[in-house]
């Protein structure tokens, strides 16, 4: 993290880069998203309701509503801002939208209706954790370099208006951190070198199948004890 203030600044949301992510991810009744992230489809895409900071999330809350999808290792995201009420009842439950959009934000909705309908979505899993995120400004537009840590999740009480942070459980121990570096076209060799000293290795994961993964094994866990 020094070494990335040489040539990086801190994002601009939160303070000094600092900031908070919670996201609802919708999936089908039998996991489809999981299950292709695990087969290693080449082509596969999540629905998610994502909030930034620590407010307390109400039905007016503006959040975003992404489309993830990804092609091989090539990555896409389309989101619209939305009210927390009007994006839980699109992603939810394939709700209309009734304020003025924009013709990019309506394909969004109607894509996401498409996906709700089509794969009959619903709540799946609460994915929460804390971000430090750089930027590379003018010079590296593209690139971006996060370290998320205390990586929580839920399976249970599948809302954002939820307060019950208590019950999140850790996806990782909280002494470790999981550091992402996104590019549009290449790695810029600065970057590579500092990866190599720190003797970094790439490892694939995804936090919603962690958090799935976990949070089940846990809930079976203690329905055994019950």
């Amino acid at each position: 993290m020094e070494a990335l203030t040489d040539y990086l600044s801190p994002d601009s949301m939160g303070e000094h880069g600092r900031y908070t992510v919670t996201s609802l991810y919708y999936d089908t009744v039998d996991y489809k998203a999981y299950w292709d992230k695990l087969e290693g489809h080449r082509f596969r895409r999540k629905v998610r309701v994502r909030v930034y900071g620590d407010q307390i999330v109400t039905p007016t809350t503006n959040c975003f509503v992404e489309i993830k999808e990804r092609l091989n290792s090539a990555l896409h995201k389309e989101r619209i801002i939305l009210p927390y009420a009007d994006a839980a009842a699109l992603c939810g439950a394939g709700g209309s939208v009734e304020q003025d959009l924009s013709e990019a934000d309506r394909a969004a909705v109607e894509q996401v209706q498409y996906l709700h309908y089509a794969l009959q979505l619903q709540p799946a899993c609460v994915v929460s954790y804390d971000r430090l995120a750089f930027d590379g400004g003018e010079y590296e537009p593209s690139l971006r370099v996060t370290f998320d840590t205390h990586l929580k999740g839920r399976v249970h009480d599948l809302s954002l208006l939820s307060q019950s942070y208590a019950d999140n459980h850790y996806l990782l121990s909280p002494g470790w951190c999981v550091m992402e570096v996104k590019v549009n076209y290449r790695v810029p060799y600065w970057l590579t070198e500092l990866i190599g000293q720190h003797r970094c290795h790439l490892r694939r994961i995804s936090k919603y199948c962690t958090a799935l993964e976990q949070c089940k094994a846990l809930l079976q866990k203690q329905q055994i004890v019950y």
